[in-house]
């Protein structure tokens, strides 16, 4: 990129939206997190509530109540990435869709950037240096 530069090109980044079952697998996800917070501070309540034993999980859970919030924390915010996630890189020129990662699997190099951008009649021409 340092050596070539684009005139009168506008770059805007968005997101690539997942797809709506991978969203709402994302917000169950989030809800069930929220309920095992609920149980990690409150279970013993909620058990006794019920008339219930506290099932040992949850004692050692009420035991060590920071490790099990971070790993509870940590656990549900990695699945719900990773269900939002599209590995999405798509470079569009106007309404042309030139570039797809999900069609071709891969992130593109500069080289397929330039073909790409070639291929709609935009020219890269050799940047200028400042010389001072």
């Amino acid at each position: 990129i340092n050596s070539r530069a684009l005139e009168n090109l506008e770059v805007r980044g968005a997101e690539y939206p997942p797809s709506s079952g991978k969203v709402l697998l994302a917000r169950l996800a989030f809800f069930l997190q929220l309920a095992v917070f609920g149980l990690i501070f409150g279970g013993e309540s909620v058990f006794t509530a019920l008339k219930m034993p506290m099932p040992h999980i949850f004692t050692m859970a009420k035991e060590n109540m920071f490790a099990s919030f971070m790993l509870v924390w940590l656990v549900g915010n990695m699945i719900q990435s990773s269900l939002l996630s599209t590995g999405a890189f798509e470079i569009h020129h106007g309404d042309q869709l030139i570039w797809s990662s999900l069609e071709e699997k891969r992130l593109p190099d500069m080289a397929d950037i330039i073909r790409a951008f070639r291929k709609t009649g935009v020219e890269f021409m050799a940047a200028q240096q400042d010389e001072r």
